[in-house]
């Protein structure tokens, strides 16, 4: 659609051949001549969508400076999301490439994307993960909430809608019970969730700010549910990217209900630190069983919201966060205290 009126795959193609010609010069003269005037030192670019994988190179070269690319998303799967032709997927994807080994540094969004960079594109490169203020870690007792319900958090998009999909297939056959509790699902964000989930059943809290978000949690939740895309179009995502609702639901303290692929970036980092009931199968029947096993096994549930805590603690507090930044900015480890705070530098 092109304000209103439909055009067709071969228009849309047209109009994506167009873009990459007009709109990214126009965009490469203003970047550059803003980097002269604020006098860059480095340029950091965030290759979210193929506008911004078009330009970050020939900025930074007429900048000459170098290029540090931060990574959320595999470009594939953005492409795939927007539509975007296969003549115009193939040139951005390959301009991907020749970015990421031009690039000095890249920020990636998981352990498993920085391995897999550095190997294919010989680009230096370290995982930056969105962390949060330590002040808000929570610390509740760890155990059930009540004892004759159980809640159920789930926090952002339904992007993982299968597997949210088998979760509400899975507690309309227990009849929203596991054992004598009845379980209530508390979710979080801009939409009500699919699936047509009870009234009785559901609280929608709506967007709220991050730490009511984990306040709430760890006040009225007793586990985080977290669907990772099982479907085989959405491999490299998964393995891959990392959602950022992980470091929320560690922060709140409370035991993770994995449901995803075992070759899955939060599925190793969740299993290695024992932050998660992980079920690897898709069916209703997997997801029910680590629901009800996180429910019934007391030692278990502790043990898991206990490491939960570790966990944030550990790998995903501001001061963490700023390590890794300074790494990908190119100071040493031994200039990450003593070293210019990150403000100080021209980007």
């Amino acid at each position: 659609m092109l304000r209103g009126i439909r055009v067709g795959r071969a228009g849309a193609a047209a109009i994506e051949a167009m873009r990459r010609i007009a709109l990214p010069r126009r965009l490469i003269r203003q970047a550059i001549d803003y980097g002269r005037v604020v006098g860059a030192t480095d340029l950091w670019a965030i290759l979210q969508g193929q506008t911004m994988v078009r330009i970050a190179a020939p900025v930074a070269r007429g900048l000459g400076v170098p290029l540090r690319v931060h990574v959320w998303d595999p470009l594939r799967w953005w492409l795939d999301a927007h539509g975007v032709d296969p003549v115009n997927r193939q040139l951005d994807l390959a301009m991907f490439d020749r970015t990421l080994r031009q690039a000095a540094s890249c920020a990636a969004a998981s352990d498993p994307m920085a391995r897999h960079y550095e190997e294919t594109y010989g680009v230096p490169s370290t995982a930056v993960i969105a962390s949060i203020d330590p002040a808000l870690a929570q610390a509740p007792p760890p155990k059930l909430v009540s004892d004759d319900s159980v809640v159920i958090g789930m926090v952002g998009q339904f992007y993982a809608s299968e597997e949210w999909a088998q979760l509400v297939a899975a507690l309309k056959i227990a009849k929203w019970r596991v054992g004598e509790r009845k379980v209530v699902l508390m979710t979080f964000g801009h939409e009500r969730p699919p699936n047509d989930v009870p009234d009785e059943h559901l609280r929608f809290m709506g967007w709220m700010d991050q730490p009511d978000v984990i306040r709430t949690i760890a006040r009225h939740c007793d586990i985080a549910y977290c669907p990772y895309p099982f479907a085989e179009r959405m491999a490299e995502v998964s393995r891959l990217s990392f959602p950022s609702k992980v470091p929320t639901y560690l922060a709140a303290g409370r035991p993770i209900l994995f449901h995803g692929p075992s070759y899955s970036a939060p599925y190793a980092y969740l299993k290695e630190r024992r932050a998660a009931y992980l079920c690897r199968d898709l069916l209703p029947s997997a997801v029910y069983n680590g629901l009800a096993h996180l429910v019934e096994d007391r030692a278990l549930y502790e043990a898991t919201a206990l490491a939960a805590r570790r966990a944030f603690l550990a790998d995903f507090t501001l001061p963490q966060m700023e390590r890794v930044v300074r790494r990908f900015l190119g100071y040493k480890d031994g200039e990450a205290e003593a070293g210019p705070s990150i403000g100080d530098r021209g980007v």
